[in-house]
């Protein structure tokens, strides 16, 4: 509740967007989850998409897509060139 009250970036990988469909979060918002949990992001556009933002919310499909996840992180949170630099330097990318 806190985070969604007062604008903060939420994450969540795997199945943990499910959570935020149950409560309602999620709704008019994309995001994707680890498949099979589909009909939980209950009210959202699922994406098949590794990592997908939509405002504060980011969400991801399993524990492969970490790398990924972080990245989008540290783009967010830092710049786009910075977390290519990043990538980069761990021969993610």
């Amino acid at each position: 509740d806190y985070c969604v009250e007062n604008n903060k970036f939420i994450g969540a990988i795997c199945a943990a967007p499910s959570i935020l469909g149950h409560r309602g979060d999620l709704k008019g918002k994309k995001a994707c989850c680890y498949p099979g949990f589909e009909g939980q992001l209950e009210g959202a556009q699922v994406t098949e998409d590794t990592v997908t933002v939509d405002g504060k919310f980011i969400t991801s499909r399993g524990p492969a897509t970490t790398m990924a996840f972080g990245l989008k992180l540290a783009e967010i949170l830092t710049s786009e060139a910075k977390s290519r630099s990043l990538g980069a330097s761990m021969i993610c990318q």
